[in-house]
């Protein structure tokens, strides 16, 4: 008797879903064994990052208040230029911040009386000289997960945490101390060899964390558990740090500026917690606009 063709089981499509659970259960074993690890050390893991590596844009929150006792005036008409920012002004707006630090209860428990910013200085070295994977990063899963965890390897459970206390409590006076930290960055080596302000930030090493943060799923996964504020800005200064090492022929990460251009101008315009949106979106245009006339004709 001829057998009915629709009786006949086909039994592919059971061992490709077969395949597919088994690797899925894989990849959910290994995540699971990495962020138990870092439960065990009592720091929170980060949450899944996401297959797409595009911006991240999130409604703006509720910010925490500031605790700092004494912070800076708003920026004045005439200080709204990077250019006009000197690296005198800068390195005093970066001391009396360390100071103010150094006054707060939260930063004892973590500095062990040492002034704040030989703490941090020495953190900053330590992240600088062990930059993220920005190159083919998904090319397997543990160099994903590697990278969102880039920053509690490197750090550590209790530098982290400092960060993360400040990001938290100094938000009052963030958008002028990031400001101040990326001017006093662009001056030269005479502004960084200021031994009161004892800090290197070279730009070939920032680069590589501009890159990890804009362009990687790693970095993207840390931003995304930032408060808006805090994410946006972070997003802004690596724009700033790429440009600037676009500028000197050294992205070699060939990192898609008006792709970011337009993403973060995006979210700038939808941020209603800013106090310099103004300033960020001028700034952005205007390198939008030096990018394009650099572009040969007939590029958009």
């Amino acid at each position: 008797m001829k057998k009915n063709k629709r009786t006949i089981a086909n039994h592919r499509p059971y061992a490709y879903s077969v395949l597919v659970v088994l690797a899925i259960g894989l990849v959910v074993f290994l995540l699971k064994n990495a962020t138990d690890n870092k439960q065990k050390d009592g720091v929170s893991p980060p949450p899944p990052a996401s297959t797409q590596q595009t911006p991240i844009n999130a409604p703006p929150s509720t910010t925490l208040p500031s605790t700092t006792t004494t912070t800076l005036p708003p920026v004045k008409d005439d200080e709204k230029s990077l250019a006009n920012v000197s690296c005198q002004k800068a390195s005093d707006d970066l001391i009396l911040f360390a100071k103010e630090l150094d006054k707060q209860p939260y930063i004892a428990s973590y500095t062990d009386k040492e002034p704040s910013q030989h703490y941090l200085g020495r953190t900053l070295a330590k992240l600088l000289d062990t930059p993220p994977i920005n190159n083919q990063e998904t090319s397997d899963l543990l160099t994903v997960i590697k990278n969102t965890s880039h920053l509690f390897r490197v750090l550590g459970p209790k530098d982290l945490s400092l960060l993360k206390a400040i990001l938290e409590h100094e938000q009052g006076s963030l958008e002028q101390r990031l400001a101040s930290l990326y001017a006093w960055s662009t001056r030269g080596k005479e502004c960084q060899d200021n031994p009161t302000l004892q800090i290197q930030l070279p730009l070939d090493k920032t680069y590589e964390y501009a890159a990890f943060f804009l362009n990687t799923l790693g970095g993207q996964s840390y931003l995304a558990r930032r408060d808006p504020v805090i994410r946006v800005l972070i997003r802004y200064y690596c724009l700033l740090i790429v440009h600037q090492a676009d500028r000197q022929g050294i992205n070699s990460h060939h990192i898609d500026l008006p792709y970011h251009l337009k993403a973060i101008t995006t979210e700038i315009a939808s941020t209603n917690s800013l106090e310099n949106q103004t300033l960020y979106l001028t700034t952005l245009e205007t390198i939008k606009n030096e990018h394009q006339s650099t572009l040969p004709k007939g590029r958009p």
